[in-house]
């Protein structure tokens, strides 16, 4: 039996209001769902991925930061930092705070480059939550990786120095052009 398009039938009114009623939660769930997918999280470190280049500890207990990548390509430098949980508990740390962004940058020279920015001033980095934070949950032995895209440094510098408010700055990395 086919209910008929009259809007105004009060059996169609009923069915719709029980659909709605019955989905509303399945729908909330699967937006929420949604958003969740779309946090950062931290992977399980995985032996084959990049090699590291320089390591030192954070002043975060338990995690160590490793560069991991510093390559120069058509005029934009690309930073990578893995965050390593050494401990055998889980951590937790924003690593951007009011969308702090500025907070990582480049020395090369005697220059300080900041992190690129799109048309609509988005940081090219990991992006941030609406309340411009970047919340980090790294499980035992777990990993996340920081990236950001700078200005590249001109072809005459071979190395730079890498400043991120966690650690010590990472000092004399060579760039990989």
């Amino acid at each position: 039996m086919t209910l008929p398009m009259n809007t105004a039938d009060p059996l169609r009114k009923l069915a719709a209001r029980k659909f709605f009623r019955r989905s509303a939660p399945l729908l909330a769930a699967c937006a929420l769902a949604g958003l969740w997918s779309l946090a950062p999280r931290a992977a399980a470190a995985d032996p084959q991925a990049a090699s590291t280049i320089q390591s030192q500890d954070t002043n975060i207990p338990g995690v160590v930061a490793e560069f991991v990548q510093c390559r120069s390509k058509d005029g934009v430098l690309t930073v990578k930092v893995r965050l390593r949980n050494t401990s055998d508990k889980p951590v937790e740390f924003s690593l951007i705070a009011n969308r702090n962004y500025d907070d990582f940058y480049v020395t090369a020279g005697s220059k300080k480059y900041y992190v690129l920015r799109d048309t609509e001033r988005d940081p090219l980095a990991v992006g941030a939550d609406g309340f411009g934070y970047v919340k980090v949950e790294l499980a035992a032995g777990g990993a996340f990786t920081w990236w950001a895209k700078y200005p590249a440094p001109p072809a005459g510098e071979a190395t730079i120095n890498y400043v991120m408010p966690i650690a010590p700055p990472f000092e004399d990395v060579p760039v990989e052009r």
